[in-house]
C-alpha cells in the first residue's frame, strides 16, 4: 500500500479541498486501512462472541491472537462445553482442534464457507482476511463530509477469477481529520446481487491512539431472526510473537 506521509499537509488540503483529497486517499487504500483496524500489524484481544437464534442464545468468550494479518491463533474459554476448542490459521490453511474428540482437523477448501463454531461467520471470513483488498477491485460511489469526518461509500467487485464468494462487496468507512478509517458498515452480495449479509461496525474507542470499533454485528438476511454479535473487551497491539507461536504444536497445549 501507499503510505501516506506528511500527513498535516494532507489536512491542510482535506479542509481547504475535500473532493480533491478523496482523489489522493484511493478507494483500495481507503479499504486497506479499515480492513487493518481490528489487527493492525499484530494484535492480541479478549472478546465475547453471542449467537441468536429465534430459538436460543449463547456467549462464547474467547482469546484471539494475530500477526501480520496472516497467522491467527484463536482459544475459546467458555462455554465449558467448547472450552479449549482452538483453531489455527498460517497463511491460506487452518486447522481446527477440539478436546471433546481429541483430534487435529484440517479444514478442507469445501468446508470454508462453512459456519465457525455455529456463529454467521465462516471459517472463509477467518482465513482470508485480506481478500477484500487484494482480490477486488475498488471505486468510491460516494464521498460526503459530516461534523468535520468524511463518510465514503465503496463498493469493490471481484477481480477476474479471484477465488473469493462474494459477487459484491459494498463498503460505508469514515475518515477523520487526523486521517484514521474506521469501518461503519459492509453489505456482502451473492453472484446474482442478492443481499446475503451485512455487518454493523459500532462503539469506536481509542486504544493505544488508535480509533477501534468494539462492536461488530453480522445480520444474516436469509435468516430473519438470527444475528452474531462480538463484543470487544481488551485489545492490543503491534506485540512481538515467538516464531514458533503460530504452529501446529500450539493447537492442541491452548495458549
Amino acid at each position: 500500500m501507499k503510505k501516506i506521509k506528511l500527513i498535516h499537509i494532507f489536512n491542510v488540503i482535506l479542509f481547504l479541498n475535500p473532493v480533491l483529497f478523496s482523489q489522493e486517499f484511493t478507494a483500495r487504500e481507503l479499504v486497506d486501512e479499515a480492513n487493518k483496524v481490528l489487527r493492525g500489524n499484530s494484535s492480541h484481544a479478549l472478546l465475547n462472541m453471542t449467537i441468536t437464534t429465534h430459538r436460543w442464545s449463547r456467549t462464547m468468550e474467547i482469546e484471539g491472537w494475530n500477526r501480520d494479518r496472516e497467522d491467527a491463533f484463536i482459544l475459546i474459554h467458555a462455554p465449558p462445553k467448547e472450552k479449549g476448542t482452538t483453531t489455527l490459521r498460517l497463511k491460506q490453511e487452518m486447522w481446527l482442534w477440539k478436546p471433546s474428540v481429541e483430534r487435529v482437523i484440517k479444514i478442507p477448501a469445501t468446508m470454508m464457507q462453512s459456519s465457525w463454531m455455529g456463529s454467521d461467520f465462516t471459517y472463509e471470513d477467518i482465513v482470508k482476511a485480506d481478500s477484500i483488498v487484494k482480490e477486488y477491485t475498488h471505486k468510491i460511489l460516494k464521498h460526503q463530509e459530516l461534523e468535520g469526518k468524511e463518510i465514503f461509500t465503496i463498493e469493490a467487485l471481484p477481480n477476474q477469477d479471484a477465488p473469493v464468494v462474494w459477487g459484491k462487496v459494498v463498503l460505508l468507512v469514515l475518515r477523520y481529520p487526523d486521517g484514521q478509517v474506521v469501518p461503519l458498515k459492509e453489505e456482502d452480495y451473492s453472484e446474482r446481487g442478492e443481499l446475503i449479509r451485512t455487518l454493523e461496525f459500532s462503539e469506536v474507542k481509542m486504544i493505544k491512539n488508535k480509533r477501534v470499533p468494539t462492536k461488530i454485528v453480522c445480520l444474516p438476511h436469509r435468516k430473519k431472526e438470527q444475528k452474531t454479535e462480538i463484543h470487544y473487551k481488551k485489545m492490543d497491539f503491534d506485540i512481538s510473537y515467538p516464531e514458533n507461536f503460530f504452529s501446529l504444536s500450539r493447537l492442541q497445549k491452548g495458549k
